[in-house]
C-alpha cells in the first residue's frame, strides 16, 4: 500500500465499528499505519492479551507469529466442540 492508499485508506474512517480482531486482522499485516496509533494499540493489546510496546512494532513478525498462534489455537478449539475447549 502507498503513503497516499494508507492515507485515504485512514480518512476513511474503516475500523468504526470493526472488533479488535477485524482491525488486527487488516492492520497487522499492512506495512503502513491505516488509524489512529492509540486504536490499533487498543485493539492489539485486546486481541493478543498483554500490553504491546510500540517497539514491538519494528519487528511485526513477531506479533504476526503470535497472533497466528492465536487464532491456531482458537480454530482447534472451535473444531472440539465447546464441551472440549476448557
Amino acid at each position: 500500500m502507498t503513503k497516499e492508499e494508507a492515507i485515504a485508506k485512514a480518512e476513511s474512517r474503516w475500523y468504526e465499528g470493526k472488533s479488535p480482531r477485524e482491525i488486527v486482522d487488516f492492520q497487522l499485516y499492512e506495512d503502513r499505519l491505516c488509524m489512529p496509533l492509540p486504536l490499533y494499540q487498543e485493539a492489539v493489546e485486546t486481541v493478543l492479551g498483554r500490553p504491546v510496546f510500540t517497539n514491538e512494532y519494528k519487528t511485526p513478525e513477531r506479533l504476526i507469529a503470535e497472533y497466528e498462534a492465536i487464532k491456531s489455537a482458537d480454530g482447534c478449539q472451535a473444531e472440539q466442540g465447546p464441551e472440549m475447549a476448557l
